[in-house]
């Protein structure tokens, strides 16, 4: 890692510090219902058996000119409840042939859980208008999670870390994680713990990914986004003691990154005064406790995490 030296004066002096690098993640991944669609013709159900998965949606539609129709469940209790005749919610005791609806129509439901779903049209079933929804259970979909670096770390330049990522299934197993730099390939890792190793990254923005894939062929991806800075050389400004007895002064810094406040009588023991992340540039500083010792006061930069 580039270090500048740490910033030493007594009232009025001074020495330099170190750089450092900015990251920003950004997470998502969405799983969505497929759509399928079924016609409502005149004494049938087109198709009237369909595939589909748990936590897709079907559509019945009803034809131009199909009359007097509907969708009932014949499972035990229904799968669903065709809607009252007056458009609302429907009842189990209004699941026959007093309630249809004839052309434009539309009824829809989503299946959340595998099974198979018969169903009639109770005014025709005897002409064989009925059907079948079977439904899959819906193929599991991994999880992963970029556990370092944090969201809006930030790093000097150059920049090395860990890159590392937590990755799940409910069932099934995990079979690789992919990291990611931009488009290039860093490391396939087949088995936990999952980690890539980052080195030299000079001042830019850069992407970084995890994508963790499972045995049922499904893949899951999660990115960030970072960015490396040359940290600008601490320069401590207007050191003074104020009458109330503080002591303060600001110094140059780069917003985003970590610096602490050292105090020494020797130059050689350094303790600690304040550890803080620039928020702006310059920074300040001001200690109570000055008149109550002599010594000097320096600025260092926090080394990457």
């Amino acid at each position: 890692m580039k270090t500048i030296k740490p910033q030493i004066f007594n009232v009025s002096k001074t020495l330099p510090l170190k750089g450092t690098v900015l990251l920003g993640i950004l997470a998502a991944w969405t799983v969505h219902g497929a759509v399928a669609t079924v016609s409502v013709v005149n004494y049938a159900f087109n198709p009237s058996t369909l595939d589909i998965q748990a936590g897709d949606e079907v559509i019945w539609n009803w034809a131009s000119g199909a009359a007097n129709h509907n969708v009932v469940s014949t499972t035990t209790p229904y799968a669903w409840l065709f809607p009252s005749p007056g458009g609302g919610p429907g009842t189990s005791s209004n699941q026959n042939s007093s309630n249809t609806r004839s052309y434009p129509f539309s009824f829809t439901n989503i299946f959340s859980s595998a099974g198979s779903f018969p169903y009639e049209c109770t005014v025709h079933v005897s002409f064989g208008m009925v059907g079948t929804i079977h439904v899959a259970a819906a193929p599991v979909v991994p999880s992963v999670t970029i556990t370092n670096p944090m969201s809006s770390t930030v790093f000097s330049s150059p920049a090395s870390f860990t890159m590392g990522a937590a990755a799940s299934i409910s069932s099934g197993s995990i079979t690789n994680v992919q990291f990611q730099l931009g488009s290039v390939i860093l490391t396939n890792c087949v088995s936990p713990p999952y980690a890539a190793f980052v080195t030299n990254l000079a001042a830019g923005t850069y992407s970084l990914s995890a994508i963790a894939s499972a045995d049922d062929g499904l893949s899951a991806t999660n990115s960030i986004n970072i960015s490396v800075v040359n940290a600008a050389p601490i320069v401590i400004h207007s050191p003074s003691l104020l009458s109330s007895g503080i002591f303060q002064f600001s110094y140059a810094s780069s917003v985003g990154l970590s610096y602490v406040v050292q105090f020494s009588t020797n130059l050689i023991v350094w303790t600690p005064l304040a550890t803080n992340i620039a928020s702006q540039n310059p920074e300040s500083f001001s200690d109570s406790r000055a008149p109550s010792r002599n010594g000097f006061y320096r600025v260092a930069l926090q080394p990457n995490p």
